[in-house]
C-alpha cells in the first residue's frame, strides 16, 4: 500500500490508503464514520447483510493501530449507525483491548446511543491548535478537519467509462475525511482549482489536483 502526505499549518499529514490520517507530530491517528451497526440495522429490517463487514473494519483499524502505535485515536464522528447492537459490542470490546491509547469521539449526526463509555472522550468540537476536528464541517480560527459527506471524486477514462472513488478533499481553511466504513456511500465532490484531492484506488493514495 501507498501513502500520501500534505503539509498545512507547517504540520505534515500521512494520508493512508486505509481512509485514515496519520499526524505524525502529535501521533495520533484520524478516522471518520465507520458507521458500526449499520449492517445490524439492515438486518432488523429484513436486509441480510452480514456483521463481517464491520469485523473487517475493525481488523483494519486495528493494523493501523498496530503499525502506527498512535498515542491517541480522534473518531470523527459517526462511529456507529443506530441504536446499540452487536457490533456496538464489538467496538466496546475492541477499544477495551487497547485501554493504553486515548480514543476521543467527535459526536456526529447518527452517535444517537443513550449512553458512551467515559474511556470514548466524547466531545462536539476538539481544539488541538492548529487544528479543530468535527464531524460537519465547523468555521473556527484554526484548520477544521471533519468527515461526513464521505467525499468522492470522479475519473473519466479514455473510453469515456467513470470511476468515483473516496477522496481526502483539502480546500480553504478545512479538509474532509474520507469514510473508514466500508459499508457506506460516496459523494461526488467538485472541487475548485486551487483544492487538493487525494483519491483512494487499489491500496494507493493518489494526488489528484
Amino acid at each position: 500500500m501507498s501513502s500520501g502526505s500534505i503539509t498545512i499549518e507547517g504540520e505534515r499529514l500521512i494520508l493512508l490508503p486505509e481512509r485514515a490520517i496519520y499526524w505524525e507530530a502529535k501521533n495520533t491517528l484520524l478516522v471518520s464514520d465507520l458507521h458500526l451497526g449499520k449492517a445490524g440495522h439492515f438486518r432488523k429490517h429484513g436486509i441480510p447483510i452480514s456483521r463481517k463487514i464491520h469485523v473487517t473494519d475493525l481488523q483494519i483499524l486495528e493494523s493501523l493501530i498496530r503499525t502506527r502505535r498512535p498515542r491517541q485515536v480522534i473518531l470523527l464522528g459517526d462511529l456507529f449507525h443506530s441504536s446499540e447492537n452487536n457490533e456496538w459490542q464489538d467496538f466496546l470490546q475492541f477499544i477495551n483491548i487497547y485501554d493504553f491509547i486515548k480514543f476521543v469521539l467527535v459526536e456526529g449526526n447518527h452517535d444517537i446511543l443513550n449512553e458512551y463509555p467515559t474511556s470514548l472522550n466524547l466531545t462536539r468540537l476538539l481544539e488541538l491548535p492548529p487544528f479543530s476536528f468535527s464531524h460537519i464541517k465547523e468555521e473556527s480560527s484554526y484548520f477544521n478537519i471533519s468527515g461526513h459527506i464521505h467525499p468522492g471524486i470522479a475519473l473519466r477514462g479514455k473510453g469515456r467509462q467513470t470511476v468515483t472513488m473516496p477522496c481526502f478533499y483539502f480546500s480553504t481553511g478545512y479538509g474532509i475525511l474520507p469514510a473508514f466504513g466500508q459499508f457506506t456511500g460516496i459523494k461526488k465532490i467538485w472541487p475548485a482549482k486551487e483544492d487538493n484531492v487525494f483519491g483512494i484506488a487499489e491500496g494507493a493514495v493518489i494526488e489528484l489536483t
